[in-house]
């Protein structure tokens, strides 16, 4: 494994990194990645601004709802794409409003069997529709998350909620946490989406974070996309892309054997990282 610096390509790596191939689409996971709660990380809107002056194409693929998506980028016209819920919604800007591209979500017998799982075993759990966040009890961490997106939550029955598109469950304490990967419906996704939350999402949309309507909506190749996250959740998107960064605690050992192999691989202790790339890259 190399360097925060080194792209990772299975060979020898050589001392200064490479001038890597302009990307025909930046994807970029939110979280962690550009954004810690509701600030912006060091470097993340120098980044923004770099790609868009070059005519790149740029969207935001995260774990947060449409209505947190829309309210960040409402000043952030250039991003043109969105995958909310985990992947499970994505949208495409159409003038002053947003168009609907393609959908993931979870069937009645499924969100059932989910839910009496969880439940059963204590997992304060949370479902989100296509238009809703509903949760079954006003805890602190549902009061953390919607003071950081923006997200507006209704507490109700689960039981009684239908076009779920995710779920998540909110360990409060390692033991919890372990029993939630344990979860045994098949169609249902485990991932990390942040270190307080875990996300079950449909296979479908864990398989690329929702990117793959994205890539088909602008007609370009997987091997001219970039990527950037630092969630177990970014992973199949990662591992897809021509190049990837891959952001504390991400490692590029957690990528699919052949997601570590189809493109290079870059770990990125910081965003510095990505923008010298990103201007290697953009150079004339």
């Amino acid at each position: 494994m190399g360097s925060a610096q080194t792209p990772i390509t299975g060979e020898t790596a050589p001392s200064e990194p490479p001038r890597l191939p302009r990307p025909a689409l930046a994807l970029f996971d939110l979280d962690g990645t550009l954004l810690h709660e509701t600030h912006w990380l060091p470097g993340a809107r120098d980044i923004l601004d770099t790609l868009t002056a070059a005519g790149v194409p740029i969207a935001f693929c995260s774990g947060r709802t449409l209505a947190s998506l829309k309210l960040l980028v409402a000043d952030l016209p250039y991003i043109g794409h969105l995958a909310g819920n985990g992947g499970t919604l994505i949208e495409k800007r159409d003038g002053d409003g947003w168009r609907p591209l393609a959908r993931h979500g979870l069937d009645a017998d499924t969100v059932a069997a989910t839910l009496a799982w969880t439940t059963g075993h204590g997992l304060e759990t949370w479902m989100f529709t296509r238009t809703e966040w509903i949760v079954s009890q006003e805890s602190d961490t549902v009061v953390w998350d919607a003071s950081v997106t923006g997200s507006r939550y209704r507490v109700g029955g689960l039981d009684q909620v239908t076009d779920v598109v995710k779920m998540a469950v909110v360990p409060h304490d390692e033991a919890q946490r372990a029993l939630a990967y344990e979860l045994p419906i098949p169609g249902v996704e485990v991932a990390r989406a942040h270190p307080r939350i875990l996300d079950l999402v449909p296979t479908s949309a864990l398989r690329f974070k929702g990117a793959e309507a994205i890539v088909a909506d602008l007609g370009v190749d997987w091997a001219d996309v970039w990527a950037a996250g630092d969630g177990q959740n970014d992973l199949g998107m990662l591992g897809a892309t021509g190049v990837s960064f891959l952001m504390p605690p991400l490692r590029v050992g957690d990528l699919s054997p052949a997601g570590r192999a189809r493109g290079v691989r870059i770990e990125a202790d910081n965003l510095a990282v990505v923008m010298t790339h990103v201007e290697r890259a953009l150079a004339v």
